[in-house]
């Protein structure tokens, strides 16, 4: 999910869209083509029958900027022609005015049920809850677990841990098509959601705080990106600084790489038939920024919200509810293998052997960090380009840490002014 979306949730958007009951199932509509809808079409065609609704698509190509676009144009005019809206963690910001409060069609306890740091991502100024998560994701380690096990390591807990068995495998391996450590190194969303991790893991914030302070110029954002700066040429190749998700996941599942940094999602890879790496991967939260730090992993759900212009408000929460809910997400887990954002269905998942694996996704949940999209409102595209611009001049040589972070800190200053986003 690196750029604004990982190719397999660009290829879930699509609009949901409701319209008065017809004489027959048969003239229910859900006809979303694009790779990775089956899940949602099913499912929504079921709920929508025991409800008596019509769910209508509406899809907008491949790119989630086509959709955000389309979104703005049509809600800026307080169109009714979407209902409910299929959207990313980083919209909530860019979309709030034009979306229901959630908290007055839903019960709490259904809302309660989702990892905090969703729901609170989610939630604007106000205390008005914007959407409700249909799956998650978010950064986690792969490891080799063959390769530590053959050299006598359990997986790392802090950066120098993988830092130090990534050099001591690659020494006594001496295979140079190997490397330690490989992750999303381009200039892209991607960037920012790798160097946001390294930033909490030593408890440097999350780049602008609740109230809108700019806070990435600190002492712990600057060891952060000083260690990822080390990486580069040592444990990890020159060549991850062009790297999006699928050039780490490619290295990696052709047994070309100790660690790697990605999404949930790209297990299956991990996993196919034809992988080299078939049966030796373990999963781990991203690793603490030493004995003071703390495991992290940037939140990268998917959630559904109401227009506020909709002329079936009732009804499409009412679907809404049952699309979020346990039973589905349950669902969507053990048939298609998408995270749940509800707790208590990890503890199902362990009793399912080909699920069993997402249990230790609960913790990486848990310690998980948002991106400053719903303080940032519509600026936090262009806050987001400046953090993965400066980050990339630290990691390529162009800026030392402390010049980047003061020019950082002065450009997103300006932003701020411009935008006047604090709350």
């Amino acid at each position: 999910m690196g750029s604004l979306l990982s190719s397999l949730k660009i290829a879930l958007l699509a609009l949901f869209m409701l319209a008065p009951p017809l004489a027959s199932a048969e003239d229910i509509r859900f006809s979303c083509m694009l790779l990775g809808c089956e899940a949602f079409q099913e499912r929504a065609k079921a709920l929508a029958a025991e409800q008596g609704q019509v769910v209508i698509p509406y899809e907008a190509g491949r790119m989630a900027d086509n959709l955000l676009g389309l979104y703005r144009q049509f809600l800026s005019q307080q169109s009714n022609e979407f209902d409910i809206l299929l959207i990313d963690t980083v919209w909530p910001g860019v979309l709030g005015k034009h979306l229901v409060d959630l908290r007055d069609y839903l019960p709490p306890e259904h809302i309660e049920q989702h990892f905090p740091p969703i729901i609170a991502n989610l939630t604007d100024a106000e205390g008005r809850l914007l959407g409700l998560p249909l799956f998650t994701d978010a950064g986690l380690l792969y490891y080799r677990k063959d390769l530590l096990d053959k050299h006598g390591f359990a997986p790392p807990e802090t950066w120098a841990e993988l830092e130090r068995i990534a050099r001591v495998i690659l020494e006594r391996e001496a295979d140079p098509d190997l490397v330690g450590y490989v992750w999303q190194g381009n200039a892209y969303e991607g960037l920012t959601c790798n160097a946001l991790e390294w930033v909490d893991s030593y408890r440097g914030g999350s780049i602008v705080n609740a109230r809108g302070d700019i806070t990435i110029n600190n002492p712990q954002a600057r060891q952060a990106l000083e260690m990822a700066r080390g990486w580069i040429g040592t444990i990890s190749p020159p060549e991850v600084l062009s790297y999006t998700e699928f050039e780490s996941s490619q290295r990696f599942v052709s047994g070309q790489a100790i660690f790697m940094r990605n999404w949930m999602e790209y297990w299956k890879n991990v996993e196919a038939p034809g992988s080299a790496v078939h049966g030796k991967v373990g999963v781990v939260p991203i690793p603490k920024g030493g004995a003071d730090g703390k495991h992290s992993g940037t939140l990268g759900d998917m959630s559904l919200a109401i227009s506020r212009y909709s002329s079936n408000i009732p009804e499409a929460a009412q679907l809404l509810d049952a699309l979020t809910g346990e039973a589905s997400q349950y669902w969507y887990a053990t048939e298609h293998s998408f995270s749940p954002s509800i707790i208590a269905l990890y503890a199902a998942l362990g009793q399912v052997p080909e699920r069993a694996f997402m249990v230790a996704y609960k913790d990486v949940l848990l310690n998980g960090v948002a991106r400053p999209s719903t303080v940032t409102g519509v600026s936090y595209p262009k806050v987001s380009k400046k953090f993965y611009g400066a980050v990339h001049a630290v990691l390529s040589g162009e800026l030392d840490p402390d010049a980047a972070l003061r020019q950082l800190e002065a450009e997103l200053n300006l932003i701020r002014d411009r935008a006047n986003w604090s709350r």
